[in-house]
Protein backbone atom coordinates (compact mmCIF):
# COMPACT_ATOMS: atom_id res chain seq x y z
CA UNK A 1 0.00 0.00 0.00
CA UNK A 2 1.28 3.51 -0.56
CA UNK A 3 2.70 5.67 1.97
CA UNK A 4 0.56 7.78 4.12
CA UNK A 5 0.53 11.52 2.95
CA UNK A 6 -1.60 14.12 4.91
CA UNK A 7 -2.98 16.77 2.00
CA UNK A 8 -2.57 19.52 4.18
CA UNK A 9 0.43 18.82 5.67
CA UNK A 10 2.18 21.95 4.29
CA UNK A 11 -0.33 24.12 5.43
CA UNK A 12 -0.28 22.81 9.16
CA UNK A 13 3.74 23.39 9.01
CA UNK A 14 3.01 26.86 8.25
CA UNK A 15 0.68 27.27 11.27
CA UNK A 16 3.00 25.64 13.19
CA UNK A 17 6.03 27.74 12.23
CA UNK A 18 3.36 31.24 12.75
CA UNK A 19 2.49 29.78 15.88
CA UNK A 20 6.22 29.52 16.32
CA UNK A 21 6.72 33.24 15.45
CA UNK A 22 4.04 34.70 17.79
CA UNK A 23 5.36 33.02 20.74
CA UNK A 24 8.71 34.45 20.41
CA UNK A 25 6.79 37.72 20.09
CA UNK A 26 4.75 37.06 23.20
CA UNK A 27 8.32 36.12 24.69
CA UNK A 28 9.70 39.39 23.80
CA UNK A 29 6.32 41.39 25.03
CA UNK A 30 6.73 39.82 28.18
CA UNK A 31 10.23 40.52 28.53
CA UNK A 32 9.43 44.39 27.85
CA UNK A 33 6.86 44.33 30.02
CA UNK A 34 9.36 42.81 32.96
CA UNK A 35 11.74 45.81 31.80
CA UNK A 36 9.14 48.34 32.21
CA UNK A 37 7.73 47.16 35.69
CA UNK A 38 11.40 47.32 37.16
CA UNK A 39 11.96 50.33 35.55
CA UNK A 40 8.73 51.48 37.41
CA UNK A 41 9.99 50.23 40.36
CA UNK A 42 13.60 51.95 40.20
CA UNK A 43 11.75 55.27 39.44
CA UNK A 44 9.55 54.94 42.72
CA UNK A 45 12.06 54.66 44.44
CA UNK A 46 14.29 57.22 43.33
CA UNK A 47 11.72 59.62 44.29
CA UNK A 48 11.21 58.22 47.51
CA UNK A 49 14.85 58.96 47.92
CA UNK A 50 13.99 62.56 46.40
CA UNK A 51 11.55 63.25 48.41
CA UNK A 52 13.71 62.07 51.81
CA UNK A 53 16.37 63.81 50.66
CA UNK A 54 15.08 66.95 50.11
CA UNK A 55 13.53 66.99 53.43
CA UNK A 56 17.13 66.20 55.09
CA UNK A 57 18.21 69.70 53.26
CA UNK A 58 14.65 71.58 54.18
CA UNK A 59 15.75 70.73 58.22
CA UNK A 60 19.37 71.65 57.34
CA UNK A 61 18.44 75.09 56.32
CA UNK A 62 18.98 74.80 52.48
CA UNK A 63 18.85 77.82 50.02
CA UNK A 64 15.32 78.40 48.01
CA UNK A 65 17.49 77.07 44.78
CA UNK A 66 18.00 73.63 46.03
CA UNK A 67 14.63 73.46 46.72
CA UNK A 68 13.80 74.73 43.35
CA UNK A 69 16.14 72.12 42.03
CA UNK A 70 14.64 69.14 44.26
CA UNK A 71 11.10 70.59 43.39
CA UNK A 72 12.02 70.15 39.56
CA UNK A 73 13.61 66.45 39.62
CA UNK A 74 10.74 65.59 41.81
CA UNK A 75 8.49 66.65 39.04
CA UNK A 76 10.70 64.90 36.47
CA UNK A 77 10.21 61.53 38.05
CA UNK A 78 6.55 62.14 38.12
CA UNK A 79 6.42 62.29 34.49
CA UNK A 80 8.81 59.48 33.69
CA UNK A 81 6.56 57.60 36.28
CA UNK A 82 3.40 58.45 34.34
CA UNK A 83 5.56 57.85 30.95
CA UNK A 84 6.15 53.84 32.47
CA UNK A 85 3.15 53.57 33.52
CA UNK A 86 1.22 54.42 30.03
CA UNK A 87 3.95 51.94 28.35
CA UNK A 88 2.75 49.69 30.61
CA UNK A 89 -0.51 49.71 29.78
CA UNK A 90 -0.08 49.78 26.09
CA UNK A 91 2.55 46.81 26.62
CA UNK A 92 -0.50 44.86 28.86
CA UNK A 93 -3.00 45.75 25.65
CA UNK A 94 -0.41 44.30 22.92
CA UNK A 95 0.00 41.24 25.04
CA UNK A 96 -3.69 40.62 25.80
CA UNK A 97 -4.29 40.84 21.79
CA UNK A 98 -1.13 38.93 21.07
CA UNK A 99 -2.75 36.03 23.38
CA UNK A 100 -5.68 35.90 21.94
CA UNK A 101 -3.92 35.88 17.94
CA UNK A 102 -1.94 32.86 19.68
CA UNK A 103 -5.18 31.12 20.91
CA UNK A 104 -7.17 31.16 17.42
CA UNK A 105 -3.59 29.48 16.58
CA UNK A 106 -3.33 27.37 18.32
CA UNK A 107 -6.91 26.18 17.91
CA UNK A 108 -6.43 26.28 13.86
CA UNK A 109 -3.13 23.88 14.86
CA UNK A 110 -4.89 21.89 16.57
CA UNK A 111 -7.60 21.30 14.54
CA UNK A 112 -5.31 20.50 11.61
CA UNK A 113 -4.02 18.03 13.75
CA UNK A 114 -7.07 16.17 14.75
CA UNK A 115 -7.64 16.20 10.91
CA UNK A 116 -4.69 14.50 10.20
CA UNK A 117 -4.90 11.97 13.23
CA UNK A 118 -9.00 10.94 11.81
CA UNK A 119 -6.79 10.90 8.44
CA UNK A 120 -4.18 8.79 9.44
CA UNK A 121 -7.13 6.47 11.28
CA UNK A 122 -8.69 6.17 8.03
CA UNK A 123 -5.57 4.89 6.55
CA UNK A 124 -4.91 2.54 8.84
CA UNK A 125 -8.34 1.03 8.58
CA UNK A 126 -8.51 0.55 4.65
CA UNK A 127 -4.66 -1.12 5.06
CA UNK A 128 -6.23 -3.49 7.40
CA UNK A 129 -8.88 -4.14 5.30
CA UNK A 130 -6.48 -4.82 2.26
CA UNK A 131 -4.00 -6.70 3.91
CA UNK A 132 -7.21 -8.89 5.47
CA UNK A 133 -8.67 -9.46 1.87
CA UNK A 134 -5.17 -10.58 0.59
CA UNK A 135 -4.89 -12.75 3.00
CA UNK A 136 -8.45 -13.83 2.74
CA UNK A 137 -7.43 -15.01 -1.26
CA UNK A 138 -4.43 -16.41 -0.72
CA UNK A 139 -6.35 -18.62 2.03
CA UNK A 140 -9.71 -19.46 -1.08
CA UNK A 141 -6.48 -19.97 -3.75
CA UNK A 142 -4.70 -22.17 -1.39
CA UNK A 143 -8.08 -24.01 -0.84
CA UNK A 144 -8.94 -23.98 -4.52
CA UNK A 145 -5.03 -25.34 -5.42
CA UNK A 146 -5.31 -28.38 -2.82
CA UNK A 147 -8.89 -29.00 -4.50
CA UNK A 148 -7.94 -29.37 -7.72
CA UNK A 149 -4.38 -31.25 -7.07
Amino acid sequence: MKKFEFQLEKLLSYKGQILDSEMMTLAVLNNQLSEEQERLHKLRMEREECGAECENKMLERTTPATCRMYGHYAEHLKEQILHTQRTIEGLTVQIDRQVELIKKLKMETKSLETLKTARYDEYKKEDLKAAELQIEEFVSTSKIMRKVV
